[in-house]
């Protein structure tokens, strides 16, 4: 895995091996000569500090026992004023106490053992320079989250300020307030369609389902009768549920779920936990946030990252946690392979009182089954209309025949695939395709189209099998 983030990047990393012995300073060099890494050595801690002053390094090597200065008082000075590089101590079984000091004193990342294992040592060294690596991505796009959330508290601050000048002159005060607080509202929301649009453009995150999730979470809580501010939270972390898996490397992102390996899944699992760090400081995406940490959470208490079970999971978390596993069912990406609509209600309804909470998959099979549901539905001011977007199908149930419906998403087209089945292709509010199977010739059509306009088209699939 590191070896192919490092592959995609023309700076090594940087590794550092500090030791006062010359015969352990060759070995090392010599135990990681061929490895994708700009090597440097030295041959005590005050050599180490000296080199690290002109030269950025990634991860430390250093000796317990050395002259002048150990390894525990080295590492506690890099720690002071370099404390994003990695710190890996080599101690004999004797240095018990050594190596607690340079735990508690240097915040060492590991330890290994001397004489210790070329094959174990090179693994810790890719494994920590892969943590650097996944650490400094989770903070650069924290940065992008803070960046964009004091834009919007600019914005927010330059509409205050208007709206306060306004209500000096205008005898009707009260009512241009809350036309601004409705337009600032408004400028929120399309402020996180938009981030949930570019958290789509990260290859492997297929698009359009986000917004299916959020729209779909929200009819059913409706239906549930969740109170307003409850339910744009829910609508809000359907929006950005996918976060976190901006983390996730390709070698992941590619796989089916069932697909992945046991040792990559529990990682896979963290984005949860990683898109409500994200998230964090953003005061009023704090519940939403909480809603998406709990996505794998499970009814009986076997879920991550916390093991809640039944009520103490979030109504909001249970609600995403069904409407993102039906669309993942049905499209592939839990078990590889699409499946018709019936086999997915077939999981659900198998998975309740274990993965799902009972009532929340019912009312979600009835906001599916309700021919008369509204087509378009608000909930508070500040959302939009939610529009049902959906093919029918049927469902049999005993003697009775239930129509049921094909869930329709808009896609990029960078993400058309031969063998998708296209609802309809619009360029400029014209239609140019409809109900139709794609083939690489109706690909090549609308990339030239799009070339020869300058204008994106919108593209709706039908989701799953007929």
């Amino acid at each position: 895995m590191l070896n192919e983030s490092l592959n995609m990047t023309d700076n090594p990393a940087a590794i550092l091996f500090v030791d006062d012995e010359p015969n352990v300073l060759k070995a090392l060099v010599r135990l990681f000569h061929n490895e994708h890494y700009e090597i440097h050595f030295a041959k005590s801690a005050g050599e180490g500090l000296e080199l690290l002053k002109q030269t950025p390094i990634d991860l430390i090597i250093s000796d317990m026992r050395m002259p002048v200065m150990n390894g525990a008082d080295f590492f506690t000075q890099v720690l002071e004023q370099w404390p994003t590089t990695i710190r890996i101590l080599l101690t004999g079984y004797a240095d018990l106490q050594s190596t607690i000091d340079a735990v508690n004193k240097g915040r060492i990342y590991n330890y290994c053992n001397k004489p210790w294992n070329d094959e174990e040592l090179k693994l810790l060294v890719r494994n920590a320079l892969e943590q650097k690596r996944l650490s400094e991505e989770r903070d650069r796009l924290a940065e992008i989250v803070y960046q964009q959330n004091q834009a919007l508290k600019e914005l927010n601050e330059q509409l205050e300020e208007k709206v306060e000048q306004r209500t000096k002159l205008l005898k009707f005060a009260n009512q241009k307030l809350d036309l601004a607080n409705e337009g600032l509202k408004k400028q929120y929301l399309d402020s996180i369609r938009a981030f949930s649009r570019i958290i789509e453009m990260r290859p492997g995150i297929k698009s359009g389902q986000s917004k299916y999730i959020a729209e779909t979470s929200l009819m059913v809580a409706r239906e549930m009768e969740m109170i307003a501010e409850e339910a744009k939270d829910t609508f809000y972390a359907g929006l950005l549920i996918q976060i976190g898996k901006m983390c996730l490397p390709d070698s992941i992102l590619s796989k089916p779920y069932y697909s992945i390996p046991l040792t990559d899944k529990q990682s896979y699992l963290k984005h949860a936990v990683e898109g409500e760090g994200l998230l964090k400081g953003l005061t009023q995406l704090k519940c939403a946030a909480a809603l998406i940490r709990h996505q794998y959470e499970r009814y009986d208490g076997l879920g991550l990252p916390d093991g809640l079970a039944k009520q103490n999971i979030p109504l909001g978390s249970r609600i995403l946690t069904v409407v993102s596993d039906f669309i993942a069912f049905l499209e592939g990406s839990k078990t590889g392979e699409a499946m018709t609509v019936n086999d997915v209600i077939e999981q659900l309804i198998t998975r309740k009182n274990s993965h799902y909470d009972p009532n929340v998959v019912d009312t979600f099979l009835k906001v599916l089954k309700d021919s008369t549901f509204e087509p378009e539905v608000t909930v508070g001011p500040e959302l939009p209309p939610v529009k049902k977007s959906w093919k029918t199908s049927q469902l049999m149930s005993g003697q009775q025949s239930t129509k049921m419906e094909r869930p329709i998403i808009e896609i990029s087209w960078g993400q058309l695939k031969p063998g998708m089945e296209l609802e309809s292709v619009y360029f400029d509010n014209k239609p140019y395709l409809k109900n139709c199977i794609v083939d690489q010739k109706i690909i090549n059509n609308i990339n030239a189209l799009r070339e020869n306009t300058g204008k994106n088209p919108i593209i709706k699939i039908l989701m799953g099998k007929k």
